[in-house]
């Protein structure tokens, strides 16, 4: 946890300072077009602790929402990391609801993995396979269904999620005790202020409410995970006392962080993480043409989410991608859906050496349902190796001096 006396932008949102007179200088900011009445910064002065400089360019990772399907296509996507010898630079991971969960477990296991170099093989026996069996042996869904009784009480279904990720994977682990080598960045909106609200390390909060330390609070990452993956409907917001944040006029009520920023960018895609290399995998949702549903209300109102979801996620991939254009960014986004050139000759040495799969039972792995449920084993591991394949494409594509000159050094994971 550190203090700065200029709040150096590395945690806020970018948003308009204000002129002496206390009157905003942006020509936008004004209620004849929609914005005049946003929330302010809070100003206060605590921000994130800095990670470590790295030995090379430091990496960022940008995991998305969208259940078990992102949580596992992650991990591969972390997995080619590892093999391309890539991951010890990682010094910033962000991420939304289902990413979250491998956000997660690639925290709590990343003490471990530095003691084995961040193999490949570490990252399969110390994150993979232990989720792998875990979620295709049991539901989340119905072992959180079972325990409704007990939101009788006080607890809250998104309690009972927060106690399950804590059986499932990550074991009361406390935020402040994250390794400081990476900031971990898991995201949420909250409902009180209508923006992102962060958990990190050693600072929880968002930037118009301001940060407040952990500190001795006992926060846990499960916590942080059930909050960033609560979704509408399905669970109840995370309430939290406002007295810790120096400018909460009310209590934050924080949901899925899919319902702000489904791709996790926004952490990152600031001037701030310009040395970055930033790498961005979209596994959320995709809106399908047609019919969806026969209720006429809950139809309409659901595809009416879906378009706003849609168009969000949209114009910060196009907004990153056109960075990556232009230069002023450097990194790749892939998305489970992407369809990379067939006769593209760049692509065309890594699809000899590993040939594409992006099905399994006949249906496209980007179609897979946003779930917490119980998986196929075989379903898990195609997910997890899609997400491997992915992010080599995505180097072969556009960084193809980061992939070694003998690619069958690499060993992708089983499928």
């Amino acid at each position: 946890m550190t203090k700065s006396r200029h709040a150096p932008d590395t945690f806020t949102d970018t948003v308009p300072s204000a002129a002496p007179n206390g009157v905003s200088p942006w020509a936008v900011d004004s209620p004849a077009v929609g914005t005049g009445l946003t929330a302010r910064p809070c100003g206060d002065l605590l921000r994130p602790a800095p990670p470590p400089p790295a030995t090379a360019t430091p990496l960022a990772l940008a995991l998305s929402g969208g259940g078990f399907r992102a949580t596992l296509s992650a991990l591969g996507f972390v997995r080619l990391l590892a093999d391309t010898g890539l991951l010890p630079h990682l010094r910033y991971s962000s991420s939304v609801s289902g990413g979250s969960i491998a956000n997660g477990c690639l925290a709590r296991a990343w003490p471990a993995l530095r003691e084995r170099d961040f193999t490949a093989q570490a990252v399969d026996e110390l994150v993979i396979t232990p989720l792998v069996d875990r979620v295709s042996a049991r539901s989340l869904k119905r072992t959180l269904l079972r325990d409704v009784w007990r939101t009788l009480g006080p607890t809250t279904r998104t309690d009972l999620l927060a106690g399950r990720l804590d059986d499932w994977f990550f074991g009361q682990t406390e935020l402040e005790h994250l390794d400081p080598q990476v900031r971990w960045i898991v995201n949420a909106a909250n409902l009180t202020t209508g923006v992102r609200f962060t958990f990190e390390r050693d600072v929880y909060g968002d930037y118009t409410i301001g940060l407040a330390p952990t500190a001795g609070t006992g926060l846990r990452l499960s916590r942080a995970v059930s909050a960033s993956a609560a979704v509408p409907g399905a669970f109840p917001p995370v309430v939290l006392d406002r007295g810790p944040f120096p400018c909460a006029t009310h209590r934050p009520a924080l949901l899925d962080g899919g319902t702000y920023d489904n791709t996790g960018l926004e952490a990152l895609d600031s001037d701030t993480y310009r040395h970055t290399f930033l790498c961005v995998l979209n596994a959320g949702g995709l809106l399908r043409p047609g019919m969806y549903g026969r209720i006429p209300v809950i139809r309409d109102l659901a595809r009416a989410n879906s378009l706003l979801y849609r168009q969000s996620t949209a114009l910060r991939t196009r907004a990153m991608v056109e960075r990556f254009r232009r230069g002023a960014r450097r990194g790749f986004l892939v998305q489970l859906s992407t369809d990379f050139p067939l006769a593209d000759p760049v692509l065309h040495r890594w699809r000899a050496t590993f040939p594409e799969h992006r099905t399994h039972d006949g249906r496209d792995l980007a179609l897979v349902p946003t779930v917490f449920d119980r998986l196929a084993p075989s379903l898990c591991r195609a997910l997890v190796h899609r997400g491997w394949w992915l992010g080599g494409a995505g180097l072969a594509a556009y960084h193809p001096e980061l992939l070694p000159a003998d690619l069958t050094r690499l060993r992708p994971p089983e499928r």
